[in-house]
């Protein structure tokens, strides 16, 4: 579940340049019909900067093409309409991969405490904010009695299904700062530090990509004694008589 926050939108600009497209597009239809080159291409060049401009604000070639065949713009986007809002969530650029059209969200408002209501993902914009690091997520939310309102702020949840993967307890990943190490047990009370690559996170799972095979068996809990045992036993070693100058091994 990817948690984060967004807004109920009202986005007369978008509404505007959606009226504008839908406007050149027709004009650009018409033109077709024109024994005149010069006029064609004029119609095509004025539809073309509008098309440029949804793009601008986020919309996706797949969302443009459909408002091609509008008659009107999207009234959603200024009050609501029909039952439906559109949301505007933020994603982080490390979850975006995640993030597919169709899946499941629910969203809560806190003055609503209880209330949830679904929704849908219906595309990602294109581009990044190089401020905040995230993308906008555009939601189709449903709300049939009609109890939110444009500007609201919300809380999201997105459904994201990673599928079946070899995972492990977030506890059992130990985390140097420069890897992630899980400690596989060797029986005997021998414990093998293992490099790990990690991949997605759950709330209470870890992917492994590489480093452990199905089955084996890992420490979920004390990774930080046994590393640090493990440290004290080679200082020590390597202090004891006769032991080879501080350095000379990597151990």
């Amino acid at each position: 579940t990817i948690r984060t926050v967004g807004s109920i939108a009202h986005d007369p600009e978008l509404y505007q340049a959606q009226q504008e497209f839908i406007q050149t597009h027709r004009a650009w239809q018409q033109a077709q019909q024109s024994q005149l080159e010069d006029v064609r291409e004029q119609a095509r060049r004025l539809m073309d900067a509008t098309r440029l401009r949804l793009r601008h604000l986020g919309l996706n070639e797949a969302m443009i093409d459909e408002i091609a065949s509008w008659d009107q713009p999207d009234h959603r986007l200024l009050l609501g309409g029909d039952g439906q809002f559109w949301v505007y969530a933020s994603i982080y650029e490390y979850e975006l991969p995640l993030i597919r059209e169709g899946q499941a969200v629910v969203v809560q408002v806190n003055s609503l405490p209880g209330t949830a209501f679904e929704g849908t993902v219906r595309a990602v914009d294109p581009m990044l904010d190089q401020t905040t690091r995230t993308a906008r997520a555009r939601i189709l939310l449903n709300d049939p009695q009609g109890l939110l309102r444009p500007g609201m702020y919300v809380d999201v949840s997105i459904q994201v299904d990673l599928g079946e993967v070899l995972a492990v307890p977030r506890e059992a990943i130990f985390e140097t700062g420069t890897k992630q190490i899980v400690f596989v047990d060797r029986g005997q009370g021998l414990f093998e530090p293992r490099d790990v690559v990690v991949g997605a996170r759950t709330e209470g799972l870890v992917e492994v990509k590489t480093g452990l095979g199905d089955g084996e068996r890992i420490v979920t809990s004390g990774n930080f004694l046994i590393d640090s045992e493990s440290r004290l036993k080679a200082a020590l070693e390597g202090a004891a008589p006769g032991a080879e100058p501080a350095g000379a091994h990597q151990h």
